[in-house]
């Protein structure tokens, strides 16, 4: 065993130099990287610096640092692809040389970046948050929920005072029909993001609207990150209105898009949808009252009709009626005339009766010399065989009336 004073002993600075030696010699030409950013931080001077995680390790991390001209250059490869720029939790592919910092930590110096890289990496979380919403059924709970013919109460997530917020409420206003708005305020890109637009979706669902509209303007596929989250496109499913999702995009759909009952490119296609919907019930409001009224007008046009008809028949029925009380006042005077005629005829037979009956009577009648004979009880005898041996009978004279008893005819 060779004794301390053989064996060699390193100064802090020599050890870090010869580590640095080593591993310059190890890895003597830049290479590529991948892994989460996380910790990132930006200088007054335009350097960055940040960790570079594994994702399937997190334990694991790496210094990564750019600065000047170069983090000028990622920052502009990342915009030209539609990227945006580096932000917490993104995947990146970065190339860059190692070294070894004055606190003994690994540092990689970026030189550039992969954007396709993390545009790949996107497409993938997307396609798998995707899949499980299709496989519970979450893609398809909000397209079910009924739509409002008019849906004039909208809430609406977005970030205030931004040209999507105004865009879209100005297209409302100028509309001329009367939409009352309620905003909620929500951060739509950054850290926050998810987290206030899933809190800001919550809070409408529990107010009384008939739609909900999330809107931002375009961005950077990281700008829109959020909007693939699944925590957002949960809260999307969930709510218990029609969702209407216009994220300022031209090319590709969000998972957010997916989800909602409607999806639209811009803030003002939604506002225009929204004006749309509410114009078509308007526009049939308008042709059924237009419908009514032609169709009252020809009601009113018959029934007129049907009316002169009715007035002409009953001016025809009354004047008909009046020749018929000519005719009845006619054969009334006649019958009245008739029947004045007739009792007077009869009035003159009754006068001729009474005059021969005064003549035939039975006082006259008795005064000529006649006798009137009958029963005790007052019945008349007509006839002499009616008479019976021994009955007595009452005879009367003009005079007199006297009771004899019948005896044996001779």
């Amino acid at each position: 065993m060779e004794s301390s004073e053989q064996t060699p002993t390193y100064g802090v600075a020599e050890l870090l130099a010869q580590a640095r030696e080593v591993v310059t010699l190890g890895f003597p030409a830049p290479i590529w990287v991948r892994g989460e950013v996380s910790g990132m931080r930006r200088t007054t001077r335009g350097a960055m610096f940040f960790r570079l995680v594994d994702p399937e390790s997190p334990d694991s991390s790496l210094e990564v640092a750019a600065r000047g001209r170069v983090m000028r250059e990622v920052d502009l490869t990342l915009e030209r692809s539609g990227v945006g720029g580096l932000r917490n939790g993104v995947e990146i592919r970065i190339s860059g040389t190692v070294g070894v910092s004055v606190r003994s930590q690994f540092v990689l110096s970026m030189l550039e970046v992969d954007p396709s890289f993390t545009v790949g990496r996107l497409a993938v979380d997307r396609e798998e948050v995707l899949r499980r919403l299709v496989a519970d059924g979450a893609v398809g709970a909000n397209k079910a929920v009924p739509i409002p013919l008019v849906p004039l109460t909208v809430g609406l997530v977005t970030s205030r005072g931004t040209a999507a917020h105004a865009d879209f409420l100005g297209h409302l206003r100028s509309s001329g029909f009367r939409f009352r708005v309620l905003t909620v305020h929500a951060s739509m890109q950054g850290e926050r993001a998810q987290q206030e637009i899933t809190a800001a979706l919550a809070r409408l669902s529990e107010s009384r609207v008939d739609v909900v509209a999330v809107v931002r303007g375009g961005g950077a596929k990281l700008d829109l990150r959020a909007f693939d989250a699944e925590e957002v496109a949960r809260a999307v499913a969930r709510m218990p209105v029609p969702v209407i999702s216009g994220i300022g995009h031209e090319i590709d759909r969000s998972v957010t898009d997916e989800v909602s009952a409607i999806s639209v490119k811009t803030p003002t296609a939604a506002a225009e949808w929204l004006v749309a919907r509410v114009g078509d019930y308007a526009t049939r409001l308008d042709r059924a009252r237009a419908e009514i009224r032609d169709r009252a007008r020809d009601a009113h046009r018959r029934s007129a009709s049907r009316l002169g008809e009715m007035a002409g028949a009953i001016g025809a029925a009354r004047h008909a009626v009046d020749r018929q009380s000519e005719r009845l006042a006619d054969v009334s005077e006649r019958i009245a005339e008739r029947a004045r005629h007739l009792l007077a005829t009869r009035q003159r037979e009754l006068d001729s009766l009474g005059e021969t009956l005064s003549a035939v009577g039975v006082e006259p009648t008795l005064r000529r010399g006649f006798t009137l004979v009958s029963r005790l009880d007052g019945s008349p005898l007509l006839r002499g065989a009616d008479l019976e041996m021994g009955e007595v009978v009452r005879v009367r004279f003009a005079d007199i009336t006297v009771r004899m008893k019948v005896e044996e005819p001779e």
